[in-house]
C-alpha cells in the first residue's frame, strides 16, 4: 500500500503566494486504471477471443462498450490501486514547497467518476486541493505530473515554460525525445535529477 500523504493547507506550510504550482495527474500516475481496466476485460473475455483487440489503440467498439462498462459500474475509480511511483513524487514536491494540486480529467459521460475520484483522493491525497477538467489545458502551472503524452502536448502548449514529469509507463518511453528539455521520465532510479530541476524552478519562484 503506497503512503498517504497528508499535506497541511498552505497557511500552515508557510507557502508564500508566488509558490509555484505543481499539478499531479490521477490515473496511471497515482492510481492504476490500466490495472483494473485488464481485469474486468479478463473477466468478460470469452474462451475463444483474442486478447490482442483489447491492447489495440484503435479497438474494436464491442472492446470500448466492455470498457464503458466496466468504468461505469459502482466503486470502479474509487477502488483503484495506488501507484508508488506518483506518491514519491508528491512527496517530493511538497517537501521541497510546491502549491501542489491534483488535476484528473472527468470523463463527460459518467458523472460518478468525478464523485468517486474525489473519494479516491480524500482518502489517500487528504487535504490536497482537487481540480476535475475536461481539458488540462486550461489549468495553469510550474509542474505537470502526467503520463499521457496527448495530455502532456495540450498542457505544453498552455505552458510553455512548464516541465512535466511522467511517470514510467509503456505508453511513453519516448517522452523525452518527443519533448526534449521540457519532460523527465521517472522510472523510479532518477529521483536526484528532478529534485534538482525542481529546485530551480523553486529557487526561481515559478516564473518563465
Amino acid at each position: 500500500m503506497a503512503e498517504k500523504i497528508p499535506v497541511p493547507d498552505k497557511k500552515s506550510r508557510g507557502l508564500r503566494s508566488n509558490a509555484p504550482v505543481a499539478l499531479v495527474d490521477l490515473d496511471e500516475t497515482l492510481c492504476d486504471y490500466s490495472g483494473a481496466i485488464e481485469k474486468g476485460l479478463a473477466a468478460l473475455r470469452s474462451p475463444h477471443e483474442d486478447a490482442a483487440d483489447e491492447e489495440s489503440p484503435d479497438p474494436p467498439a464491442y472492446i470500448s462498450a466492455r470498457r464503458r462498462l466496466i468504468t461505469s459500474v459502482p466503486g470502479f475509480w474509487r477502488n483503484l490501486r495506488p501507484l508508488p511511483l506518483g506518491f514519491q513524487i508528491i512527496k517530493t514536491l511538497r517537501d521541497l514547497g510546491f502549491d501542489t494540486h491534483i488535476v484528473t480529467k472527468g470523463p463527460s459521460d459518467q458523472p460518478l467518476a468525478w464523485m468517486e475520484k474525489v473519494e479516491w483522493c480524500r482518502q489517500h491525497v487528504p487535504q490536497i486541493p482537487i481540480v476535475i477538467a475536461e481539458d488540462k489545458g486550461l489549468v495553469r502551472g510550474e509542474v505537470l505530473v502526467e503520463d499521457w503524452p496527448p495530455y502532456i502536448l495540450r498542457w505544453l502548449q498552455a505552458c510553455p515554460w512548464g516541465l512535466v514529469i511522467v511517470p514510467a509507463r509503456p505508453w511513453n518511453s519516448d517522452v523525452e525525445a518527443s519533448f526534449s528539455g521540457k519532460s523527465i521520465r521517472y522510472d523510479g532510479t532518477n529521483l536526484d535529477m528532478i529534485r534538482r530541476r525542481l529546485r530551480l524552478i523553486r529557487a526561481n519562484k515559478g516564473t518563465p
